[in-house]
């Protein structure tokens, strides 16, 4: 989370009325920070500090603050991209500390594609009925689509090779579960499950 500006004037002092005329203002009416008000001359020679809030406001309105340049979405939203971003996952830690090397990751890069890939194919569809306009008549498949079906096959062929342990791999590999928390809910140690991860990461082709 957005910490409290650093040369923020501390809310020292705040009678309980203040604070919730504050949530109410900034957290319910969503106004934005009040400015502090400074003469010209002292504008000049120094640095004009924001006026700090009450705690839990200040924090909302700071995050709200970092991510006003973002039309869409909420504050909180981006910040939680942000933070995902910036965590390493599991796999690009294996990576690095050379348990998996660069073709295992490339796999698994390739493991989550498919997967995404089918879960993509099984939703609802639209019907569309606008004219084709691939060229190749209505029977002509694109190659992208030649390539999608390549990947789905190798997919479904490679989760019936990992077997019985294809919920353990697409929960590492998926959604980034971390390897010893794995072993733990499969009744694994971390030897076994690390070696059952490479095993099926060596697996796909």
């Amino acid at each position: 989370m957005i910490s409290s500006s650093s040369g923020a004037a501390r809310a020292d002092g705040m009678t309980p009325a203040e604070r919730e005329q504050q949530r109410v203002a900034h957290l319910v009416l969503g106004a934005p920070r009040p400015r502090a008000k400074v003469s010209a001359k002292r504008k000049k020679t120094k640095v004009v500090r924001p006026i700090a809030l009450a705690a839990g406001v200040e924090e909302a309105v700071a995050l709200r603050e970092c991510w006003s340049h973002k039309a869409e979405g909420t504050p909180e939203t981006h910040e939680k991209h942000k933070l995902a971003s910036l965590r390493e996952g599991c796999l690009a830690r294996l990576h690095r500390t050379g348990a998996i090397d660069t073709h295992q990751l490339a796999a698994a890069e390739r493991i989550n594609a498919a997967h995404q890939l089918t879960i993509a194919d099984v939703a609802v569809r639209t019907a569309r009925f606008e004219p084709r306009g691939s060229g190749g008549g209505p029977d002509a498949a694109s190659a992208e689509r030649i390539s999608a079906v390549l990947l789905e096959r190798s997919y479904t062929v490679w989760r019936a090779a990992v077997a019985p342990h294809t919920a353990m791999l697409l929960a590492i590999i998926v959604d980034d579960m971390a390897l010893t928390a794995a072993g733990r809910r499969w009744r694994l140690s971390d030897r076994r499950a690390r070696a059952i991860l490479i095993a099926g990461l060596n697996t796909w082709r």
